[in-house]
């Protein structure tokens, strides 16, 4: 009997960083689902997968919207078989700016596109990864869970809130045996990081972000797809609710991962 290949759930998948990502896994021999809101880049990213000999489906749901998630997670698991893994991908950041003058819905959206989002696509999939014996979850984490992020703290609030989550959850689901992950991807030219520094207002209160890419400092996605791919592969359970920096190489981490563990390290801590 031919081994069944892996089926892999991506948010945020019709651009950037997720769409990196499900082409990457897709071209091991992983098949994926992706989610994202806007149909047309939807079909293009699966139609680009589909061209390259991949397996893809695709399902259009904003990750805000816990009934349209739902369906389009069921409608997934249905076309894929089963659901082995996720990945946490969607994300935005519009709240750029003071937050005394900024417009409450953009911080906000900021906010539940990357919290919201991630408990929603969870929630919707944990029935489907309790039926998997490999199943894990990835979220990847952006600036702002690592320290402040000042004129932009609606993301960086849900930055640091999903680090935390991925903690407590790798505490909640340890013995349904799904483990989870926080990724930090570095600095990827994504849509999100281009509208920083191709933008007036990006370049004025997040100078920052340009000065990284003047020097050079900018992460090609694949470090992340790579990583995302070892943690779907292996599981390591010394890494469970911790952030996985993207830059590591995998076999260099895994010479480190009892020392990460009895460390308690890469997770929130008050010092």
């Amino acid at each position: 009997m031919a081994e069944r290949s892996t089926r892999v759930l991506i948010t945020g998948g019709s651009r950037g960083l997720g769409r990196a990502i499900a082409e990457h896994l897709a071209a091991e021999g992983a098949s994926v689902g992706l989610v994202a809101r806007d149909a047309e880049t939807l079909r293009e990213a699966t139609d680009a997968i589909l061209d390259a000999g991949g397996t893809a489906f695709a399902a259009s749901a904003d990750v805000r919207d816990g009934a349209a998630l739902e369906s389009a997670v069921e409608r997934l698991a249905e076309r894929l078989g089963g659901i082995d893994a996720i990945v946490c991908a969607a994300g935005q950041l519009r709240g750029i700016g003071p937050m005394a003058v900024r417009e409450p819905g953009d911080w906000w959206d900021d906010v539940e596109t990357a919290l919201k989002g991630v408990h929603q696509a969870i929630r919707s999939s944990l029935p489907r990864l309790r039926e998997s014996d490999q199943a894990s979850i990835a979220v990847l984490v952006g600036p702002g869970h690592e320290g402040p992020l000042p004129f932009a703290s609606g993301y960086g609030c849900a930055q640091a809130a999903l680090v935390r989550l991925v903690e407590s959850l790798g505490q909640e689901l340890k013995a349904q045996g799904v483990p989870i992950y926080a990724i930090n991807p570095g600095l990827v030219p994504t849509g999100i990081v281009r509208g920083l520094i191709d933008t007036r207002e990006g370049r004025r209160w997040l100078p920052r972000f340009n000065e990284a890419f003047a020097e050079g400092k900018e992460v090609d996605p694949t470090f992340a797809a790579g990583m995302i791919a070892w943690l779907i592969a292996q599981r390591p359970a010394e890494l469970n609710g911790r952030v996985v920096p993207a830059l590591l190489n995998p076999a260099v981490l895994e010479t480190r991962l009892e020392a990460i563990a009895e460390g308690d390290r890469h997770v929130l801590r008050l010092r």
